[in-house]
């Protein structure tokens, strides 16, 4: 027996997720197209909390083990080690920890209880305004309900991620000071005693993975609008959405009771209005053609993607005739005496043209909403659909 246990886990990004009520149509999972901004792990931004009791007593999961810049940690009781995607964190604990927090109870290699870890972990989520080490060092909770309590305050501006001034591309509207969507992830392993005694730095026990749960969603208009001309038109030339948020929180909704593997069903919203002239407004950038996932048989043009915060979609001031968020929609068009034209649609995410759309009541935070746009007049001709985020790679900003 050393003088501590070994451990591993595995970090993935939303891997295995449960479906979702959003989902209405029952579809599968859905890969990212912008990986390095949807999928991405900046590793000098990731805080890991563990915690630790004895399975199946009344007391709380304390704080064993804190841990919030992997990049500026000289400690060898952890690691991070792989490639291509998949990272383990390797960790060791000290025995005497441990037995402080299981309040005395020391383990033994005949012990017959079942010791429970609780891993939290929280990725991309300082902002440019914060001092992240002090950011952290204020968060002095010591059992994980403190913890979840202290940081289910915490919201993240969009404009850390999002660059009013970039376009059309993607990549120059979606990354500005800080360049990954924030993530959250938490699970619970249960251990024997004796497979704590017996660890070894060369005999880890692997607990398994945490899934990292992206706290924005995905937008994503297309253009499928037939019947272009040898030029490529009519077709979409630009899209914004308008959103009742500005700001998204890190935690979902009931952080708590949050099982790993789970989609969400109900949003965390920073400010719960709907008002249309308090809108702000994002623009979707175009991605390109070797990134989307929309096949070729589904498009004739470009498609455009954006990311906002989890929100109501409703009505302004319970006015049916208005909805939120809104997509606004330009088209250009040659006429017939081979002029051009510029066309504006205003699409809320209610309904359009008398047809009710089933996005559902609230955009929720790692899933995608899609608008087709298929052809246009007085109205545009449309689809819709939502579907949940899948596993995909992490992609750190570092090599090691």
């Amino acid at each position: 027996m050393g003088d501590c246990v070994s451990l591993s886990f595995n970090m993935v990004t939303a891997g295995s997720i449960a479906g979702s009520r959003a989902d209405s149509e029952g579809h599968s999972e859905t890969d990212s197209e912008f990986r390095g901004f949807e999928d991405g792990v900046d590793i000098g931004d990731l805080a890991i909390f563990i915690f630790a009791k004895i399975a199946g007593s009344t007391s709380e999961d304390k704080l064993l083990y804190k841990l919030t810049n992997l990049l500026d940690y000289d400690d060898a009781r952890i690691s991070v080690a792989g490639s291509n995607g998949n990272y383990f964190i390797n960790l060791m604990v000290r025995r005497d920890d441990l037995k402080d927090v299981l309040d005395g109870y020391e383990i033994t290699s005949d012990g017959n209880s079942i010791i429970s870890f609780r891993f939290l972990i929280l990725a991309n989520c300082s902002t440019s305004d914060a001092n992240p080490t002090a950011m952290w060092d204020a968060i002095t909770g010591q059992t994980f309900s403190a913890v979840i309590a202290q940081l289910a305050q915490w919201n993240y501006p969009m404009s850390d991620v999002y660059n009013a001034d970039g376009g059309p591309g993607v990549e120059s509207l979606y990354t500005n000071v800080k360049n990954h969507i924030p993530m959250f992830g938490t699970d619970a392993f249960a251990i024997t005693e004796a497979g704590l005694y017996y660890s070894r730095p060369e005999d880890r026990i692997y607990l398994g993975e945490v899934n990292l749960l992206r706290s924005l969603a995905k937008v994503r208009v297309v253009d499928n609008i037939q019947n272009k001309d040898a030029q490529g038109y009519p077709c979409i030339t630009g899209v914004e959405i308008l959103s009742s948020q500005d700001q998204a929180m890190i935690l979902p909704a009931n952080a708590i009771n949050y099982e790993d593997g789970q989609q969400v069903h109900t949003p965390n919203i920073y400010q719960d209005n709907v008002n249309l002239t308090l809108a702000a407004t994002y623009k979707l950038g175009i991605l390109p053609e070797d990134w989307t996932i929309t096949p070729s048989s589904q498009r004739t043009g470009n498609v455009f993607i954006g990311f906002v915060p989890e929100q109501k979609i409703g009505h302004p001031n319970g006015n049916f005739d208005e909805g939120m968020p809104v997509f606004h929609v330009t088209i250009a068009n040659h006429k017939a005496d081979g002029s051009m034209e510029s066309l504006d649609y205003y699409v809320p995410m209610t309904s359009y043209n008398g047809v009710n759309f089933t996005f559902g009541q609230n955009i929720l935070r790692n899933h995608i909403y899609t608008l087709s746009i298929n052809d246009f007049g007085a109205k545009l001709d449309l689809q819709v659909d939502v579907v949940p985020y899948r596993s995909c790679v992490l992609e750190p900003i570092f090599g090691l």
